[in-house]
């Protein structure tokens, strides 16, 4: 059993060293925990190749003429004194001694499967209150408006999505068309970053008080419950399903609103629903009696599979695409993740004209939850934790208000502001007028008191200094 089990060890470090060039993290077990079947199976269908295929069958062949081989000399083996046996626990224990203050046991497996189970197992018990307790725990909320009129502000989360790639962001392809009729009215950051490469580590932070100064506070406040406290009513519509009875931590964290929907949940294998299914159960919301609430839109954005993102009608970027890493695989990558982009153009687009013709106080801030790397600085496209790339980071940030917003609006506009988005808490208390002994405004990249600060990725890596 032993050997089946290192074997397995063997295979999957063999194959995530091939496809990413990095060592087993605990993040990337961490990721793993926290997928559901279906993302499972997509991601293993994105980066599985040949050589993948042929390493997992000679593996596969010699694992079994082992274990036929090794069941025929297992009768002659001889029984161990129980001197021999004593040894062999101290040569054990002497082992794992070894490797645990040589630090080489942040490499092994097994250990990492087992450490990050347990850290998995806490952190998600940490936010099992979320469900149940609506308001949180904040002191002293107050809401800093007397407007009496409708408010409908709304927040898009979006997916893998690299700023680089957008033509508001000048990318030498024209993927946000509608974006660049209305550039004029947006209000766009041109350098915020995400602490982290995926999206559990991410929106964790993003959507609490923890940051990476203090990751524990993800436990101890979302901004769904400081918003509702406030007298909104709050609404989730996702485009990514949950994980079920055992629920993802974002799920969690969600379901913090009052009112949640989640497209994807009731056909099985739904991972190819597109985002203009969020514009119906939107259109539903910003048109009901409510008059003062808050709309979280988490699409399925830009993650891979790409040409699963966006309908044939906006199949749009055929040709050979700019990189240096020419290849079919690169070109029909690039072509479709750029697709995808240009039918994120149109989601955001029609959820802005909605607001627009409200009459309405409103706004609609557009972030992604993390970047992409495409082709840019290596050969691949994807993100991952262990992988050092600055497009991984690198989110768009953008906010347009209505002119009766802005009319009310103290906010300062800094479009080069150096920003991280675990911040975004405080943020949005800021952007929504809400005040409480939790929020610091000198956080909020909307605040005239912001104060930049060190901006750490993955928990340790100062993200300015070490991409120079």
């Amino acid at each position: 059993m032993s050997y089946i089990f290192y074997s397995v060890c063997l295979f999957l470090e063999t194959i995530y060293y091939y496809l990413f060039e990095t060592f087993f993290s605990p993040s990337a077990i961490f990721v793993a925990l926290d997928s559901n079947a279906d993302e499972s199976k997509e991601f293993l269908s994105f980066y599985v190749d040949t050589p993948v295929i042929i390493f997992s069958i000679i593996l596969i062949a010699i694992v079994i003429l082992v274990l036929i081989k090794s069941k025929k000399d297992y009768e002659s083996i001889p029984i161990f004194s129980k001197s021999n046996k004593l040894k062999m626990v101290f040569l054990f224990l002497g082992i794992i001694i070894f490797i645990r203050q040589s630090t080489l046991i942040r490499f092994n497996l097994p250990y990492l499967i087992l450490k990050s189970g347990i850290e998995y197992y806490k952190e998600s018990e940490n936010l099992g209150d979320y469900k149940n307790n609506k308001l949180g725990d904040f002191t002293n909320v107050l809401r800093e408006s007397n407007s009496k009129e409708k408010e409908v502000y709304v927040i898009i989360i979006g997916e893998s999505t690299s700023r680089s790639h957008l033509g508001i962001y000048n990318y030498y392809r024209n993927t946000t068309p509608n974006l660049n009729t209305i550039k004029n009215e947006l209000l766009i950051y041109n350098d915020v970053i995400s602490p982290h490469a995926y999206s559990v580590g991410a929106l964790t932070k993003i959507l609490t008080l923890g940051n990476y100064e203090n990751p524990g506070l993800i436990s101890k406040g979302s901004i769904i419950q400081l918003i509702n406290a406030a007298g909104f009513e709050t609404y989730w519509i996702s485009n990514q399903r949950p994980i079920g009875p055992f629920e993802s931590m974002i799920t969690k964290i969600s379901l913090s609103s009052k009112n949640h929907q989640f497209l994807t949940t009731t056909v099985a294998g739904n991972s190819t629903v597109l985002d203009g299914k969020l514009l119906e159960a939107y259109d539903d919301i910003i048109n009901n009696e409510i008059d003062k609430k808050v709309i979280f839109i988490h699409m399925m954005g830009t993650h891979h599979h790409y040409e699963n993102r966006y309908p044939e009608s906006f199949n749009k970027f055929n040709d050979e695409p700019k990189t240096k890493f020419r290849s079919n695989d690169s070109f029909e990558k690039i072509n479709h993740y750029d697709n995808a982009i240009l039918y994120n153009d149109f989601i955001i687009s029609e959820v802005i004209e909605k607001l627009d013709g409200l009459n309405a106080k409103t706004f609609a801030l557009y972030f992604s939850d993390h970047g992409e790397e495409m082709y840019s600085t290596l050969d691949m496209a994807g993100h991952n934790e262990d992988i050092y790339s600055q497009q991984m980071f690198e989110v768009p940030f953008f906010l347009w208000q209505s002119q009766k917003m802005q009319k009310e609006s103290h906010l300062l506009y800094k479009s080069n502001r150096k920003y991280m988005i675990d911040d975004m808490f405080h943020s949005l208390a800021d952007l929504l007028s809400i005040s409480a002994k939790e929020v610091d405004t000198t956080r909020s990249i909307f605040n005239k008191g912001f104060n930049e600060r060190k901006r750490i990725i993955k928990d340790t890596i100062n993200y300015d200094t070490f991409f120079k």
